[in-house]
């Protein structure tokens, strides 16, 4: 009987794990993240963890760290990826190469980039004339293979993260009371109530399964889930694919 226990009680763990494992992996990166972000000096750098900004459409965009400094605003993402990393700027989806298992992913560029104008449009007026930096950052673990260099956004491991901060050039960009204001309006959307935390994260979740399944359901209607442009058959270098018919404006593929 006690052995029959165990082996249900290591069944059900295993199972836990598979299925809760990327959001761990994602926290103990965060965690990381935040404890670099924390040596930074506290009079020069304001950093705020895990923000949930609202967007228009009545979901939420969560942001891993933001640093609220004089040089201006940075906006980090952290992605806790090992082995070979490939991807370019204008690519939907990036590779992980581990052990000659590829797997794809969203282009971490691109989810910043949506971050941040979700805080553009939740801060505005405070934010005129504000630098953003928009920063992703993976694990030490990681090789990049990258061909053409990132003019949107810094991609890194977290052990150049903060050399890579303090060799931005601005100073004085932006004054205290601005700094302020900023970190009070974004102040004011955190939930200190653990069981009200937990829905807001239940329900961010929620909204990136729907926002997958809309896109997809776009796709096979030959709708761009971007612009609402057509997706129209191309010829690329690999073969042929299905791209919106506004490129270059816009860059969508399948």
């Amino acid at each position: 009987m006690g052995s029959f226990l165990f082996f249900a009680v290591m069944l059900a763990l295993s199972w836990w794990l598979r299925v809760n494992f990327a959001q761990i992996k994602g926290f103990i990166g965060e965690k990381h993240v935040s404890t670099l972000l924390q040596k930074l000096d506290p009079n020069n750098y304001i950093l705020m963890n895990d923000i949930h900004i609202p967007k228009k459409n009545g979901s939420t965009s969560q942001i891993d760290h933001m640093l609220i400094s004089h040089k201006g605003l940075f906006v980090i993402k952290t992605k806790n990826y090992k082995g070979l990393i490939m991807g370019s700027e204008n690519s939907q989806y990036w590779t992980q190469v581990i052990y000659k298992r590829k797997e794809r992913f969203y282009n971490p560029i691109w989810q910043n980039l949506g971050h941040i104008k979700t805080i553009q449009e939740f801060l505005g007026n405070p934010l005129d004339g504000v630098p953003i930096y928009s920063i992703v950052v993976f694990s030490n673990q990681t090789t990049f293979k990258f061909k053409v260099p990132f003019k949107k956004a810094k991609v890194i491991k977290s052990k150049d993260l903060l050399s890579v901060i303090q060799r931005e050039n601005g100073v004085n960009l932006v004054s205290d009371s601005k700094r302020q204001k900023i970190q009070q309006q974004l102040s004011s959307l955190f939930v200190t109530d653990k069981e009200e935390r937990k829905k807001q994260k239940k329900m961010h979740v929620a909204n990136i399964k729907q926002d997958i399944a809309d896109r997809i359901l776009n796709e096979q209607m030959n709708v761009c889930p971007r612009c609402g442009g057509h997706l129209v058959v191309r010829k690329g270098k690999y073969g042929k694919f299905k791209g919106c018919s506004n490129y270059p404006k816009c860059r969508y593929t399948v």
